[in-house]
């Protein structure tokens, strides 16, 4: 008798997962029978990664007053993770809201993140590089030739090239040396801006879907702005 119970809530068990569906991933979330909560962390940081931001570089440590000076690495829980993850969604909606109803907006606090901490877009360019070899020789082509950033492009490069290394070597040097000098010239890779938005885009990318091809000042600036 005590075996025949402990299969019928099992069964009970299993009816209730395929009638209520899976919440597993992003996907699957519908914020009735599927919450962030029911998610597991490495989804949660999922979300925050795919618009760009580090769950726990980024969101968490703004979101959480944390005393501890001890240096140690902070432990979060898994409902710290689900409220980081509805930050990341609800960012990632604003700044929609803004693409289309404010976009000059946008712009301004792009260049304002940019100079607050131009890691962030340099992690973001790096990771675009090293997907596209040819992208990255070229982009290491126009920075070699940008003679109007030459002293920045000198003092990075000896500062954090080892002898022997050229940018195309080193990714992570060549988006932080974009990144640098983009936020005195946010137009400095006009001319890369279909093939940075590609790469995160897909290849269906269009770029009338993102750009007033019939503004200039409209055209280029905003790189990759749905990742920042």
């Amino acid at each position: 008798m005590q075996l025949f119970k402990i299969l019928l809530v099992l069964q009970s068990i299993t009816l209730f997962h395929l009638v209520r569906g899976a919440c597993e991933t992003e996907d699957d979330l519908n914020f009735e029978d599927c919450n962030l909560i029911d998610l597991s962390d490495v989804v949660l940081t999922g979300i925050c990664n795919r618009i760009g931001l580090d769950m726990v570089e980024h969101v968490l440590p703004t979101l959480i007053d944390d005393d501890d000076s001890s240096g140690e690495k902070k432990v979060y829980t898994h409902e710290q993770y689900a409220m980081g993850a509805e930050e990341c969604i609800m960012v990632e909606a604003e700044m929609e809201r803004l693409a289309m109803e404010d976009p000059e907006e946008l712009e301004r606090m792009e260049r304002e993140a940019m100079a607050e901490d131009p890691d962030i877009l340099a992690e973001i360019i790096s990771d675009v590089l090293q997907q596209d070899a040819q992208l990255l020789k070229d982009v290491a082509t126009k920075i070699k030739d940008a003679a109007d950033h030459a002293d920045i492009v000198k003092d990075i490069t000896e500062g954090m090239l080892s002898e022997g290394e050229t940018l195309e070597d080193r990714p992570d040097v060549l988006g932080y040396l974009v990144a640098t000098i983009m936020v005195e010239d946010p137009s400095f890779l006009d001319e890369f801006d279909a093939q940075l938005a590609e790469e995160f885009y897909g290849e269906d990318y269009d770029s009338e879907d993102y750009w007033d091809e019939e503004d200039p000042d409209d055209i280029g600036h905003e790189i990759l702005e749905d990742e920042l």
